[in-house]
């Protein structure tokens, strides 16, 4: 019954890969052959089609571009001009700068006044007629019917351009002056005319004539290929020029009397096409011989085994099956109730539970040796990076990977006084019951390289927190829950440790209350573009977050993110809840927070910076904080007086500060003066009355009052605690 078929199933292998294999390559080898051909058209005729619809955009692109610079009311008052006027020819010199800047492929522009028959060169100046150099384009354009709004090749100081003349079209009065653009060649020509460089393919644009507008084409060639088309605006052929294959791909553009052809040649398309054609025969030959090699493999390690213990299970359990697999599967179902199955779920059981019961301990008893042990050390291992692990792999995937790092642990922590077990809680960590026979049993070194070989075998980064040794009969839930905790210490601290309990006594020591003031100030400072001050606030928030458990630092990361959200919804990178919580989940560690909360400050104060240039608001605002900071010291400095300074009326002066830092102008005086009774208080001697003064309080009552409310301090104990903290 159990007789052994694998070297049969290796021939019935062997034979049905060879009748795919073969006629497969060769069919294969076939196809390739009539559709390399095919496809080189094709190929062609996509890439002639991209090139026409980019040149058409841009051409049309400029064009637009071109109108607005001509009815641009500067440029408009210039032409009509009748008499000169300096600065309207400052201004319109000016104008046409600033439309050239912006687009590059403008290289030049000439304006010309024909009743005033002066001209603007842009690289030059004005000019009388008679001055200007550009002789063609001065008699163009003095014809009664110049090519208006159409591209047209042009020689100027011993260099070509494209030029487009305007107006867009005569209307029946007289016109009084134009305006020709000069385009760069060069820069159009590497934007538009793609493969030009390839010596297997060339991208030319030729007008009706034959002269060639952007690329290059040999001249014989050239007259070959406008011979061979048909009057149809778009088409292929093939073309013999000098013993050689060529093919060709043209297209006409709807906006010009222009053609852009496209020459393939084929002799290097078919010897690629050779080439891999041999290629495929050799790794279809290559691919039989593998696939032969691994079913000859497969049949020995994997049927072989499979029927030595179908022999084992009709030996011992006497099942009676009709093959190989009934027996296993028989075999299976007689194991299914079997407690070494139920192992890992009473482990979990107790741990959840944190005792186990008397039914429960017994029934574990007989499947882990780790009850033999009067004392339990437990060691939690977290994989770092989890939300980025559970992206890249499936659960079956991270079920392997954790399977691994839990044999890493068995061989790591096994000894002749210790019994391991390993319990997965289906989350992002493995839980290590430790069994030990004394309880100074120290297993940090072992732990230690459990990191260091997960890292070499696994390639994951695991956080690892242990516990002290406890009694077999403790709770342990609470000791589970504890270690849990543990593991995110690395998130805060960034060390690279195994956490103990005295790592969590260190810093559950670290606690300090979170200064809300700081995001305030920063949020401002970033509006106003002070970078180094922005990190520097940066830097003092985070230091507080260190010093958080790791729920809170999480709830004030949120808050940080979700302020950056609101101050700045149009900079930063992050306009969602979801992608703050994404982009949390990301970081494994508070410094690479840090870190990439610098970037984002920087990038932000850049555009913030460029839009304040611009913005005539920014720029009373700060004039409004200037005559602040100098005029803090006064107590009766009002909205009225700064409005006064401002030449502004109070309440705009009031909305203009609101909208621009997202608080009242009042309140941002009594927290200046609240920052500078600070630094007076940690940096000298004065007495809080002088303080006070020099900070614009009126009066003693209403000094004690602001600052014990901001500060949750009295001026003496802030003062005093400033000192112990510089002491320590």
């Amino acid at each position: 019954m159990f007789k052994s078929t694998y070297l049969r199933i290796f021939v019935w292998s062997g034979i049905f890969i060879i009748l795919i294999i073969i006629p497969f390559s060769l069919f294969l080898i076939q196809r390739f052959a009539g559709y390399a051909s095919s496809q080189i058209g094709l190929i062609n005729r996509d890439q002639i089609e991209e090139t026409l619809d980019r040149t058409e955009f841009i051409l049309a692109k400029l064009k637009w571009y071109g109108l607005n610079m001509y009815e641009d009311q500067t440029i408009q008052n210039w032409i009509y001009s009748q008499k000169d006027d300096p600065l309207l020819d400052a201004a319109a010199l000016q104008t046409l700068s600033k439309y050239l800047s912006k687009e590059s492929f403008f290289e030049g522009a000439y304006l010309f006044n024909m009743r005033r028959e002066k001209v603007i060169d842009f690289n030059v100046g004005l000019l009388p007629f008679e001055e200007f150099s550009d002789t063609a384009m001065l008699e163009r354009v003095k014809q009664k019917a110049p090519s208006l709004l159409r591209y047209s090749d042009h020689e100027a100081g011993n260099k070509s351009y494209l030029t487009l003349l305007l107006p867009s079209s005569y209307v029946k009065k007289e016109q009084y002056g134009y305006l020709v653009v000069l385009l760069n060649k060069r820069a159009l020509q590497q934007f538009l005319i793609s493969g030009g460089n390839k010596t297997d393919n060339q991208i030319t644009l030729l007008d009706r004539s034959g002269q060639v507008i952007l690329g290059k084409m040999d001249e014989k060639v050239m007259g070959n290929v406008i011979h061979s088309r048909t009057e149809a605006r778009q088409g292929s052929f093939e073309l013999q020029a000098d013993g050689k294959t060529a093919y060709v791909n043209y297209a006409d553009l709807d906006s010009q009397d222009w053609t852009i052809y496209s020459l393939s040649g084929m002799e290097q398309f078919r010897k690629q096409a050779t080439s891999f054609r041999q290629t495929i025969m050799l790794y279809s030959i290559l691919l039989l011989l593998l696939l032969l090699l691994a079913a000859f493999w497969n049949s020995h390690i994997f049927f072989k085994p499979l029927r030595m213990l179908a022999n084992q299970i009709h030996g011992k359990l006497r099942v009676r099956a009709k093959n190989d697999y009934d027996a296993i599967q028989q075999s299976v179902i007689l194991l299914r109730d079997h407690y070494t199955l139920i192992k890992t779920e009473y482990l979990r059981q107790w741990i959840l539970q944190g005792r186990l019961s008397d039914r429960a301990r017994k029934a574990l008893s007989r499947e882990s040796r780790i009850l033999d042990y009067e004392w339990i050390r437990l060691s939690v291992v977290k994989m770092d990076a989890f939300y980025e692990i559970s992206e890249q792999y499936d659960f079956a995937s991270r079920r392997l990977l954790k399977y691994a790092i839990g044999n890493i642990a068995e061989e790591m922590l096994s000894c002749k006084n210790r019994s391991i077990e390993v319990v997965d809680f289906g989350g992002d960590h493995l839980l290590i019951l430790i069994g030990v026979a004394e309880q100074d049993d120290d297993v940090i070194e072992e732990l230690q390289e459990l990191r260091r070989r997960v890292m070499q075998y696994v390639h994951l980064n695991i956080t690892v927190a242990c516990s002290t040794s406890r009694y077999a009969r403790d709770d342990l839930r609470a000791v589970y829950d504890d270690l849990c905790e543990w593991t995110l210490f690395k998130f805060v601290s960034g060390d690279d440790k195994i956490y103990t309990e005295q790592e969590y006594d260190r810093y559950a020591e670290l606690r300090i209350q979170p200064d809300d003031t700081l995001l305030d100030l920063l949020i401002q400072s970033i509006r106003i573009g002070k970078e180094e001050q922005s990190l520097s606030l940066l830097a003092q928030m985070f230091a507080q977050l260190q010093t958080m458990k790791y729920s809170e630092c999480q709830f004030q990361l949120r808050l940080l993110f979700f302020s950056f959200v609101k101050a700045f919804s149009k900079q930063t990178t992050l306009h969602s809840i979801e992608e703050i919580e994404s982009t949390l989940k990301k970081f494994t560690k508070l410094e690479d927070i840090h870190r990439w909360m610098k970037e984002e400050i920087a990038r932000i104060i850049s555009q913030l910076g460029d839009q304040k240039s611009l913005n005539r608001k920014g720029k009373n605002v700060e004039e409004v904080m200037e005559y602040i900071q100098r005029h803090l010291h006064d107590p009766r400095l009002s909205v009225d007086d700064i409005a006064d300074h401002v030449a502004l009326s109070a309440k705009y002066v009031r909305q203009l500060f609101l909208d621009q830092y997202g608080m009242s102008l009042s309140n941002y005086i009594l927290h200046m003066r609240i920052e500078k009774v600070k630094e007076l208080l940690e940096h000298t001697d004065m007495n809080v009355a002088e303080i006070s003064q020099q900070a614009g309080f009126l009066t003693k009552s209403h000094f004690f009052t602001a600052f014990k409310k901001a500060t949750g301090m009295t001026p003496a104990q802030y003062r005093y605690q400033h000192l112990e903290g510089a002491s320590g």
